[in-house]
């Protein structure tokens, strides 16, 4: 329980400290590398959230593929933390697969758990607040409503949401 509440501690405030810095919502998590006057603030709010999150979802995971999904979304997480300057070309494939990797293995790690009905109310959300955002906006180019409602940092929030969310739910 500690673990976890560390955890959610580190990313929660790291968010919304770089939040209330821009006066805003970022494009993604991952944009605030950019804003930051010490840089290593980022990466190391991500592995520290990797890595006091990692202990519970392992001890949380009852089968080999849930502990394999476990790692995969730490691991990823971690290297999104190591390679942060997505704007290099190099490190731009190990920053966009770590996320990519992130997302979809700890997405499927909610829905191997006995608690993967959160997954329905928290992306369901994020497809509506979506499609209103992009409604109100309605600039006669579909691709820049959508960007306009900044899906990346959401599509995070809502992974991080029903990630804690199981590991609050399964204490």
């Amino acid at each position: 329980m500690v673990l976890v509440v560390i955890s959610f501690l580190v990313i929660a405030a790291y968010t919304a400290a770089v939040c209330i810095k821009a006066k805003g919502v970022p494009y993604s998590i991952s944009a605030t590398y950019y804003t930051l006057d010490h840089k290593l603030i980022f990466g190391a709010s991500m592995v520290l959230t990797a890595m006091f999150l990692f202990p519970v979802i392992w001890e949380m995971s009852t089968t080999f593929t849930m502990r394999l999904l476990a790692i995969a979304a730490c691991i990823g997480l971690i290297g999104v933390g190591l390679a942060p300057d997505f704007k290099d070309a190099w490190i731009n494939r190990i920053h966009c697969g770590s996320a990519a990797l992130t997302l979809l293995s700890s997405q499927l790690w909610v829905g191997c758990t006995s608690f993967w009905w959160v997954l329905i109310p928290v992306w369901l959300a994020f497809i509506v607040y979506t499609v209103i955002g992009m409604g109100k906006r309605l600039s006669g180019n579909i691709w820049q409503d959508f960007v306009s409602t900044k899906p990346m940092f959401w599509c995070e929030i809502a992974a991080l949401s029903t990630t804690f969310g199981v590991c609050g739910l399964a204490l």
